[in-house]
C-alpha cells in the first residue's frame, strides 16, 4: 500500500491479460512524465512494444478513431481536408501507412512523440491525401458523398510495403546498436525468417551502403557538418557501427548466392494437341473411296501414321525414329520420323487395295507394304489437303 500525502492509498491493480496479450503482453501505458528527447532505451523499447502491440492486435479499421483523433490534434489539415482525410484512409491508395498509425494510436494514448515521429506522420498522411484527392476526389465540395472503388493493390505495392516494413526493422536493430550497443542481431537469420524478396536485396544494400558512407566521411572529419553531427562518436562507436553494417551487408550477398542456387529454373509448358496440329491440313474424307480421316491429334504420341495420296495413289506409312520414340507435328510436317523405314507406293488398284488395308490386322499391317508390288519411295513428312489419315498405331 503507498503512501500520499501521509494518508495510505491502495495500490491500482494491474489488468490481467487477455489470451492473446500472454504473446504479446500489454499494451504500454504512457504516465505524461516519459521524455522522447533524450532518445533513452527505456523510451525507444516502450515505443517498440507499443508499435509491436497495434500490429499484432489492431487492424487500420481497428485504429482509425484513434488516427483521425490524433491527426486532428496535430494539426496538419483543415476541416475539409479532415473530412477528406476520413474517406482517403478507408479507401488506401497504395501509401503504407500502418506504421504511421501505429504511432499515432500511442500518441493518442499520451506517448511523447518526437518531431522526426510527427514529421513521418504528417509525411505519411499528407501522400495519401494527395493520393486520393488525386483519383477519388469530387469535382466540387457540393458534389456530395463520392462512391469509392475498392482498393486492389498489385504486386509491386505488396512488395514495396513489405520492404518499407523489413527497413522499419532493421533500423529498429541500429538504433539498439546506437543506443544500448546491442551486437546480438543476426542478419543472416532475420533475413531468412522475413523470407526477403531477392529482387528486394539492392534497396537494403543501397540504405546501408549509404549510411556506411556517412560515417566514414564523418569519422574523417573532412565535413564539418558531419563532424558536428557526429561529435560525440569515438573511434571505437565508428568502428563497432561501421562493423555491424558490414555483417549486415555480407549477410544480403551471402543470402542472394543462397537465393541464386536455389531458384527453380522454369520449366516452359508443352503445347497442347490442339495448338501442335491447328496448322495441318488434310482430306477429311475421300468420297469416291469412302476413306475418312482419324483425329489428327492421335498422332501426337504415336508410333506409326499411314496414309493415302488420293491424287497421286500412294499408300504410305511414317515410322517414328529410335531417338524421338514418338511421331509429332509441326505446322503441316510430320516429325520425328525415320526416314529410312517411312515409305510410300503407289496403288494400281486402290478401291481393292484400301479395302484390304481397312481388313488387316496389326500382324498383317507389318507386311502389307512389301506385299504390293511398287516401287518405293521415302516420305517428305508434309501433309497437304490431298492427304487421308488412315490410322495411327
Amino acid at each position: 500500500m503507498a503512501t500520499f500525502a501521509g494518508i495510505k492509498v491502495p495500490k491500482k491493480k494491474e489488468r490481467a491479460l487477455t489470451g492473446e496479450e500472454h504473446m504479446t503482453g500489454a499494451e504500454p501505458t504512457w504516465t505524461g512524465a516519459e521524455t522522447g528527447f533524450e532518445l533513452g532505451q527505456e523510451y525507444i523499447t516502450k515505443l517498440r512494444s507499443a508499435m509491436f502491440y497495434c500490429n499484432y492486435h489492431f487492424s487500420l479499421k481497428d485504429m482509425k478513431k484513434d488516427v483521425l483523433r490524433y491527426v486532428e490534434t496535430m494539426g496538419i489539415f483543415n476541416k475539409e481536408d479532415m473530412r477528406r482525410f476520413g474517406s482517403a484512409y478507408d479507401s488506401k491508395t497504395g501509401v503504407s501507412i500502418s506504421t504511421a498509425c501505429s504511432l499515432c494510436r500511442a500518441g493518442s494514448r499520451g506517448a511523447p512523440l518526437i518531431d522526426k515521429h510527427k514529421l513521418f506522420i504528417t509525411t505519411t498522411f499528407t501522400e495519401l491525401l494527395s493520393k486520393w484527392i488525386d483519383i477519388k476526389a469530387p469535382d466540387s465540395a457540393d458534389a456530395g458523398p463520392v462512391a469509392t472503388e475498392v482498393y486492389k493493390p498489385t504486386i509491386q505495392d505488396r512488395l514495396q510495403e513489405k520492404t518499407s516494413d523489413i527497413i522499419g526493422e532493421l533500423e529498429g536493430h541500429y538504433d539498439d546498436l546506437i543506443a544500448t550497443n546491442n551486437t546480438k542481431f543476426k542478419p543472416y537469420d532475420f533475413l531468412v525468417a522475413n523470407t526477403v524478396v531477392q529482387s528486394q536485396l539492392g534497396k537494403y544494400e543501397d540504405l546501408f551502403n549509404n549510411r556506411k558512407a556517412e560515417l566514414e566521411l564523418a569519422q574523417s572529419k573532412k565535413d564539418d557538418q558531419l563532424k558536428e553531427g557526429y561529435s560525440q562518436y569515438k573511434v571505437a562507436d565508428f568502428k563497432r557501427v561501421i562493423k555491424w553494417i558490414d555483417e549486415l551487408l555480407e549477410a544480403v550477398e551471402q543470402y542472394r548466392g543462397v537465393k541464386k542456387a536455389t531458384k527453380q529454373a522454369r520449366v516452359k509448358k508443352a503445347p497442347s494437341k490442339e495448338k501442335l496440329i491447328a496448322k495441318l491440313k488434310y482430306m477429311t474424307e475421300e468420297k469416291t473411296l469412302k476413306l475418312v480421316s482419324v483425329n489428327p491429334s492421335g498422332i501426337i504420341g504415336a508410333s506409326e501414321l499411314w496414309i493415302y495420296n488420293a491424287k497421286t495413289r500412294k499408300l504410305g506409312k511414317y515410322v517414328a525414329d529410335d531417338y524421338a520414340k514418338t511421331l509429332s507435328v509441326k505446322g503441316t510436317t510430320i516429325i520425328g520420323f525415320d526416314e529410312h523405314k517411312s515409305v510410300c507406293k503407289t496403288l494400281r488398284k486402290p478401291a481393292e487395295q484400301l479395302k484390304e488395308f481397312g481388313k488387316a490386322g496389326k500382324i498383317q499391317l507389318r507386311k502389307f507394304l512389301d506385299d504390293i508390288r511398287a516401287t518405293e519411295t521415302k516420305l517428305n513428312g508434309r501433309i497437304s489437303i490431298d492427304i487421308v489419315l488412315l490410322k495411327v498405331a
